[in-house]
């Protein structure tokens, strides 16, 4: 699409889109178009198309675009543009792409032939707008907007709609109907439960009108409905399938064809992965534990005050990092365990998924603030506190926060799942302290701050990547709770829209990221713990082969610059002179070697001498030969 006169507003809001033509007066749609760019504090963006580019016709653009400006003196937000384009519909869609556009209003009963389907956004095409115009090029004389009826039995297509007219309500009425056939008993109270549940979905409820309305049928109840009540009705793109139609009927066509009034219809935009992911999604939306916002405002509030860094949260952090450094000193998982109940880094990771979702972008800066300076002191105090062990090895509790794993990944995910659940909900939060102790976020960061002091460089990155896991999947996870329990950004807020889909872009690239780096540490763990393997088999079959002896205990192991040095301890039946140890050695070395494992051996030996006792068979007694006879000098007189 070409723009010919007038520009792109800078700043981008949520838009709406009206296409008209120069000879075509403002009806309903101009008027439906410029109430909701309005009321959601957005953007109308009128385009005169113009077909052929001749001076009558541009003349006459500037003429349309005169009308529309003088229709609406003191609206700041509406852009006049003269567009044209010689195939229509494929410029249309590339238009709205380009455009950033959110609704497109489209009098399809216009000299304008729309094929809405190529269209990626949002659509409200507008039947039977019976507005009349008194001259050419000026606007028609329509009696304002006080009425929108909308029919509906809790589709996804006209919860997106009452999306956008919910900002309406202070000045316009609207009204949610269910037209219930009077012919089935008990189909009104299963209106009020479909009416309720939207209301709940668009946060409608003391702003939008409910009604449940019997009549013989449903196309016969809209039209008579509003009739005498409303001014516009505006219904969902049917959902039903092909067959469907068929034996039912399509029912917005049918409203179209017997109501009195203006229909809009409305289908929601057009998802990437298609219309079955729509469906599906609204499918899921209907069994999740959303919130209402009286409940979704109170968990913000707690949720980003418990994310605020102070003095509490710096000095818990301490205290935290110096109990769980001395639990993994002593090797002790009970202090380990008391020291993740004190530390407070999980408010913080909760409220970065909350701010991901509400695409907050300050409250984005504030959390991860609070994480990054709580990951900093940790490591600091546990640096400090590695002082107290700097000549001792590794205790099992520091090494197992060396090596992450996918279980360890999945534990955190889950963890963020209940974390989030058990912050949204005042009456699930018993449930934070079992939060705290699974994931767990000090305890690695005290182990980098050790492994530093000690030297153990290697040990100090395995653990740096277990709390970098731990907060991608927690923050993740979190947002997706968050998700589900309703919050997200309004329809205005088109901004933070933005940055709740990059942010969501990063967290997603992030999770994928760690999860490749955990695999490959997973699997390059796996290699050693089978190369490992490999050598106590080898060093156990030479053993029984060449000294006929059988380990005491898997050997120690110290591998540098290429040379394996094992400390074998054996248990044989009698004594293995140096000769044997030398071919035991040469046994062990040539066998790795032909494997590709190793190139040099060394080792030292150790021997246990032990006596192999059979109980069902008696030792015997060796006899031992009689003491001879000895002569003992005597003195002599």
């Amino acid at each position: 699409m070409q723009i010919i006169d007038g520009q792109l507003p800078k700043e981008k809001l949520w838009r709406t889109l009206v296409i008209l033509t120069p000879d075509e007066p403002l009806g309903r749609a101009w008027q439906l178009a410029r109430s909701l760019a309005t009321a959601n504090q957005g953007q109308l963006i009128v385009g005169i198309y113009v077909r052929d580019l001749n001076s009558a016709a541009q003349t006459a653009a500037q003429q349309c675009a005169e009308s529309v400006r003088s229709a609406a003196p003191d609206t700041e937000r509406i852009f006049v543009l003269t567009l044209t384009a010689p195939n229509f519909d494929k410029a249309l869609s590339r238009f709205v792409v380009t455009a950033a556009i959110d609704l497109l209003v489209a009098p399809v009963d216009g000299p304008i032939a729309y094929n809405l389907n190529r269209v990626p956004c949002a659509v409200a095409a507008l039947r039977g707008d019976n507005a009349t115009a008194k001259a050419k090029g000026t606007a028609s004389p329509l009696a304002k907007l006080e009425h929108l009826i909308v029919p509906t039995s809790g589709g996804p297509n006209t919860a997106h709609a009452l999306t956008f007219l919910l900002p309406l309500t202070p000045k316009v009425k609207v009204t949610a109907v269910y037209i219930a056939r009077d012919y089935l008993g008990n189909e009104a109270a299963l209106g009020h439960a479909h009416l309720r549940q939207l209301m709940q979905y668009v946060d409608g409820a003391g702003k939008i009108n409910t009604e449940v309305v019997t009549a013989p049928s449903v196309t016969q109840g809209i039209a008579d409905y509003a009739r005498e009540r409303g001014d516009l009705v505006i219904i969902g793109a049917s959902q039903e399938s092909s067959i469907d139609k068929i034996l039912f009927g399509d029912i917005p066509a049918a409203v179209v064809r017997e109501s009195h009034k203006p229909v809009v219809i409305v289908r929601q935009p057009r998802s990437r992965l298609g219309p079955w992911w729509d469906n599906l999604a609204w499918q899921m939306r209907q069994y999740l534990p959303r919130l209402d916002i009286k409940e979704r405002t109170e968990a913000y509030t707690r949720i980003r005050r418990g994310a605020r860094p102070d003095m509490d949260f710096y000095m818990l952090i301490s205290l935290a990092t110096i109990i769980a450094a001395l639990g993994l000193i002593l090797s002790s998982p009970a202090v380990v365990i008391g020291a993740m109940l004190v530390a407070p880094l999980m408010s913080p990771m909760v409220g970065t998924g909350l701010a991901v979702v509400l695409g907050d972008t300050r409250f984005i800066r504030l959390s991860l603030g609070a994480v990054g300076r709580g990951v900093v002191l940790s490591i600091l105090v546990g640096a400090a506190a590695g002082l107290v062990s700097i000549n001792q090895p590794a205790t099992p509790e520091l090494l197992a926060r060396t090596q992450p794993t996918l279980i360890d990944l999945a534990i955190a995910l889950f963890s963020g799942l209940a974390g989030a659940y058990a912050l949204s909900r005042s009456d699930a939060a018993g449930a934070l302290p079992g939060v705290a102790i699974a994931a767990a976020l000090v305890p690695p960061l005290a182990t980098v701050g050790i492994s530093l002091t000690a030297g153990r460089y290697e040990e100090a990155i395995g653990a740096m990547l277990l709390f970098t896991a731990n907060f991608v999947a927690i923050s993740s996870a979190t947002a997706l709770m968050f998700l589900m329990l309703g919050f997200r950004p309004t329809t205005p807020e088109k901004a933070r829209r933005a940055v709740q889909a990059r942010s969501g872009q990063v967290a997603l690239i992030s999770l994928a990221l760690v999860t490749a780096l955990i695999l490959g540490f997973t699997y390059q763990l796996a290699q050693e713990q089978a190369r490992e393997a490999r050598i106590n088999a080898v060093v156990e079959e030479k053993l029984a082969d060449v000294a006929g002896a059988t380990l005491d205990e898997p050997p120690t192991t110290t591998f540098e610059n290429g040379l394996l040095t094992l400390d074998i301890t054996a248990r044989s039946t009698r004594a293995l002179p140096h000769r044997v140890v030398a071919e035991l050695q040469s046994a062990i070395g040539a066998t790795l070697r032909d494997e590709g494992i190793l190139e040099s051996v060394a080792l030292t030996l150790t021997v246990i001498e032990v006596t192999e006792l059979d109980p069902e068979v008696p030792p015997t007694l060796t006899p031992s030969p009689p003491p001879s006879p000895t002569e003992t000098p005597t003195l002599e007189p």
